[in-house]
Formats: structure tokens, C-alpha cells, sequence
């Protein structure tokens, strides 16, 4: 027990030990969730509980009474002994000078992880793929290929870290069309070609929802969610599309409300169980920003949605076509709009039958390789 817990009361020390949060660093980084939820502790004292029980039954009910009563008191923590264990541990820190090279060392550089797009250009421009914090946007015109980039997401996320993913399940909410299943279960094959040490079995961690109207979708995302979240390992969540109902709103004002809730939904899961958000969405014609009055695609929505939005991605497709493996393929390019972590920059891809792939370099534009004197 280190001199820091040493000062706090014996109730919120038991707290911070029974989750193993016991350093300061530890304690501010932890979401209030996890000192919150006692299912752990219910198991353990519930193994204890059983293991005395047949000989304190003999030998003393009356004892066995206050142990199973001792039991429902102990699990319950209040929200405000969180909040006075993280403000203790900011006192703490604040009392001792930090040096700059700890704040790259874990766990605050360990916090939030990437998922990898499996297309390494498009891991280069967005710093690691999808990020395990906030909400992620994929926005676009129809048929540039959201829904393909969605669809290889929910596959990535299955592999282990080491390969960019995130060993965690999918869970997929549908709002437009059908979900594209057998679309879905051709790029897994792709997947067993290109990992054949991965024994997975992709199609059944996917877990598929379809929602055509905003009362089911608030529903499914404020209630259905968490027990799936509870019972399941799940590492992304995808909404495809998020305008596709609300953009049927007549009323504005309950359409920011319901957005906002939501929205606030979907974070509360990312900082309880640490797991990456994409939603995309749709494009509409506006002539808001333009000078000349022209109409320009803008995302749909507009600020009531985007300001809950961290990353904003926008795919579009090109005139541009390639020959690959007697294959004509359009070129699509990825462009990061906004995003905190990563700058404005765009690259381009390819739409396979095995999914998103690398644009080949040209062999013009190849490196050539160093020769050596004679």
C-alpha cells in the first residue's frame, strides 16, 4: 500500500484496491464506471459466501446471517467517494513536480488504442485507423464505398492487437438497406487468405441490428446496447448510416435533443469499456458556405451533429480508373477533415473483391534501389 492511499478513509482505500487502482496516475485515468461496477466484487464475495456457508450453518446461522448481510453493504460505492479518491490523487500530483518524459510512459500513453483500417495507406494518413476515443465520422456521396470501409472495420476488429485490431467483437447497426451479408462474408474469406494463423470465426462476432426509425434506434442504442456490451466483448460499435433517420426530422429541436442523447450514449460506452465508434454519413447539397451562392455536398446534419463528432472523414471517387488483375477499379480517395490527433491530408485506395486495399505505386515513382561501386 503506497503512502498515498495510506491517507484516505478505509472505505474508498477498499475501493481503489478491490480494482487494483492503487497509484495516483492510475486513479485519474480510470473512468468512474469501473470503481463504480461491483460485479467483481459481488463473485468474489459470493465464492467466499459459499465456501463457509455449510460450516457456519452448523455452527452458527445467526453469524451466517451477518455475513450474507455484510456481503450487500460492502459493494455499494457512491459516486462522490470516486470523486474524492481522483481528487486526492490530482492533490497528490499537484504537490510533486512531474518530469515531461512521464507523461509519454503507460498508461497515459497507453489510454486510447487505434484500430487498423487493413490498408496500410490509409493507416499512415489517419495515424493508426480509428481511435479508440470519441465518435468517428465517415461521410460521403452514394456509392463511394462507406459501407466497404465499415464492413472491413468490423472484420479488423477481431484480430489481435499485434495486427492492428482490436480482439474485441462488432456490434452493427444498420439503418439504410439491408445488411450486406454475403458482401460481408466474401471479404472474410479474403481475411482467412491473408491471416491463415488466425483461426476466427468472423461472421459469428459480428452482431447485426436493423433500424428503420429513431424511437427503435434510441431504444436499441440507450437500452438494447449495454446489455450486449455486458455479456459480450465488444470493441466497435458501427452505426450505418446516422442521417438516414435523423434527417427526417421535421422538428429541429427534438431532433438536437434526440442527437444529443444519442450521442452521449455511444461516449458513455467509449470511456466505460474503452472501445472504438464510426458512424457515417450522408452528403446534401448547401449553399451555406459557398461565396457564389453554387451548391456544394456538405455532410448532412450540420452543427447540431458535427460538434459531437471528434474525427471527421470524407471519402469521395474519382474519375480516375486502374487496371489491377484484369480488374478495371475506380480510385477512391480518403481525406481527414478535422481530427485532433492527426493533420489535414487525404490518400487514395482501391474497393477489391477482397476488400480495401493499397493503390500500387507507379514505376516511375518507385525508390530505386542503391547500387554498388565495383
Amino acid at each position: 500500500m503506497t503512502d498515498f492511499l495510506k491517507q484516505l478513509p478505509k472505505h474508498i482505500r477498499d475501493m481503489a484496491e478491490r480494482v487494483n487502482v492503487c497509484t495516483p496516475e492510475l486513479i485519474l485515468v480510470t473512468s468512474t464506471e469501473k470503481f463504480l461496477d461491483t460485479r467483481v466484487l459481488e463473485e468474489d464475495r459470493a465464492k467466499d459466501k459459499s465456501s463457509f456457508q455449510s460450516v457456519l450453518t452448523k455452527t452458527n446461522p445467526h453469524y451466517c446471517y451477518k455475513l450474507e448481510k455484510s456481503v450487500s453493504n460492502d459493494v455499494k460505492c457512491k459516486p462522490e467517494d470516486v470523486r474524492q479518491l481522483k481528487d486526492a490523487a490530482a492533490k497528490w500530483l499537484a504537490q510533486s513536480p512531474v518530469a515531461a518524459d512521464s507523461l509519454l510512459q503507460p498508461p497515459a500513453c497507453n489510454k486510447w488504442s487505434h484500430l487498423s483500417f487493413g490498408c496500410a495507406s490509409l493507416d499512415r494518413c489517419t495515424g493508426g485507423g480509428v481511435s479508440t476515443r470519441g465518435i468517428t465520422e465517415i461521410c460521403g456521396a452514394a456509392g463511394v464505398g462507406k459501407t466497404q470501409l465499415l464492413l472491413q472495420l468490423s472484420l479488423c476488429a477481431q484480430l489481435p492487437t499485434n495486427l492492428g485490431g482490436l480482439g474485441r467483437g462488432v456490434a452493427y447497426i444498420c439503418t439504410e438497406d439491408v445488411f450486406p451479408s454475403r458482401r460481408l462474408l466474401q471479404i472474410s474469406k479474403a481475411f482467412e487468405t491473408r491471416y491463415p494463423d488466425q483461426k476466427l470465426r468472423y461472421m459469428s462476432n459480428v452482431f447485426i441490428e436493423q433500424l428503420y426509425d429513431s424511437e427503435p434506434l434510441l431504444n436499441c442504442v440507450c437500452k438494447r446496447l449495454p446489455k450486449l456490451l455486458e455479456q459480450q466483448d465488444i470493441g466497435l460499435i458501427i452505426v450505418d448510416s446516422v442521417a438516414a433517420i435523423f434527417r427526417l426530422y421535421t422538428d429541429f429541436i427534438e431532433r438536437a435533443r434526440d442527437l444529443r442523447r444519442f450521442a452521449h450514449a455511444l461516449l458513455g460506452y467509449v470511456d466505460k469499456y474503452k472501445l472504438a465508434v464510426v458512424c457515417s454519413n450522408q452528403m446534401t447539397a448547401s449553399s451555406a458556405n459557398s461565396e457564389n451562392g453554387t451548391l456544394q455536398d456538405m455532410p448532412c446534419l450540420g452543427l447540431q451533429w458535427a460538434q459531437l463528432v471528434r474525427t471527421h472523414l470524407r471519402i469521395s471517387k474519382g474519375p480516375r480508373q486502374h487496371w489491377k488483375a484484369a480488374e478495371m477499379l475506380s480510385v477512391r480517395k480518403l481525406e481527414v477533415v478535422f481530427s485532433p490527433d492527426t493533420p489535414n491530408q487525404s490518400t487514395e485506395f482501391f474497393i477489391t473483391s477482397d476488400g480495401v486495399v493499397d493503390m500500387p505505386v507507379p514505376p516511375d515513382l518507385e525508390v530505386p534501389s542503391k547500387r554498388t561501386r565495383r
